[in-house]
């Protein structure tokens, strides 16, 4: 396949150039029939994000070999702000923050409607045609993934709720969540009862989600005892447990422990440790308990 692409670059035009417009790739995505991959990119301010426009991104191997499948759209964001100076690039900073871009580079795929479904941040730079190899992938997966949703909808009651199941299980990192909505639904009216006790795990993940946007808003401006209430408000709402809950208690931690809470810290810091003291969370919560108490 790469030899034939590499033969139509040399004497074709070359059709997979990157547009700077999402709203117009969108919409021509709509038309073809095609996904869209979105790069986020930050030259001024990073060097990993110039050498992988350079070496993989405008190479005309990796665009040729992408562009039977997906409508490519480039977004350079100014993180640079200088006062009294307009970037003209600088609505791209207001895409960013829409998709929640906060690494560069970060790149989304969306299908032809628009949705993402698939985020990834950082790049290894390898040559044209191997990254080009890895960006269709992400493509075919998608439509694998369509076909076993085709495949679970055939099936009836608890074991078609369990193919779905295993399905909004795997889906991508960073997928928009209204990509399984339609399929939760479903599960509700499946197992209204939740006996396969998974809406409400998954409804704890989509919460801790949420908690930790919400977290990460406040925690820097000091906020202490806001990021104590978000997390104990969390906790009676969804009831995490295992992991999930360890991963929620450990910013009350931080929050306790910069307040200088050192009984409240104490008590917080061996409840994550019970949960488990080995994974990350349980050995700094571990460090934080010997300082604690050696104070």
């Amino acid at each position: 396949m790469f030899r034939l692409v590499l033969v139509l670059v040399l004497i074709l035009p070359l059709e997979g150039a990157w547009l700077t417009d999402l709203k117009d790739a969108r919409k021509r995505a709509f038309e073809e029939k095609k996904d869209v991959y979105v790069v986020f990119l930050a030259t001024e301010i990073s060097g990993a994000c110039v050498q992988f426009k350079k070496r993989v991104l405008s190479q005309d191997l990796f665009q040729a070999a992408i562009a039977d499948r997906f409508i490519p759209v480039l977004i350079d964001v100014p993180l640079k702000q200088t006062p009294g100076v307009i970037s003209p690039l600088a609505a791209n900073r207001v895409v960013a923050e829409n998709f929640g871009v906060v690494r560069y580079p970060t790149t989304f795929f969306l299908n032809s409607k628009g949705i993402v479904y698939a985020r990834e941040t950082g790049a290894a730079i390898n040559e044209p045609l191997k990254y080009a190899a890895k960006v269709i992938r992400r493509s075919k997966d998608q439509v694998a993934r369509l076909k076993l949703i085709e495949e679970a909808y055939k099936q009836d009651g608890l074991e078609r709720a369990k193919s779905l199941i295993a399905l909004i299980k795997s889906t991508p990192r960073g997928a928009d969540p209204s990509l399984s909505a339609e399929h939760l639904e479903e599960l509700a009216k499946l197992d209204p009862g939740d006996s396969l006790g998974f809406r409400k795990d998954h409804l704890a993940e989509t919460g801790f989600t949420d908690l930790d946007r919400a977290i990460k808003e406040v925690f820097h401006k000091d906020s202490y005892d806001q990021v104590i209430k978000l997390v104990d408000d969390y906790i009676i709402k969804f009831e995490p447990k295992g992991v999930l809950l360890q991963k929620a208690l450990f910013p009350k931690l931080a929050a306790l422990n910069h307040d200088k809470q050192t009984a409240q810290a104490t008590e917080v810091a061996e409840a994550v440790i019970a949960i488990d003291a080995t994974s990350a969370h349980g050995k700094l919560a571990v460090q934080i308990l010997r300082r604690l108490k050696s104070k």
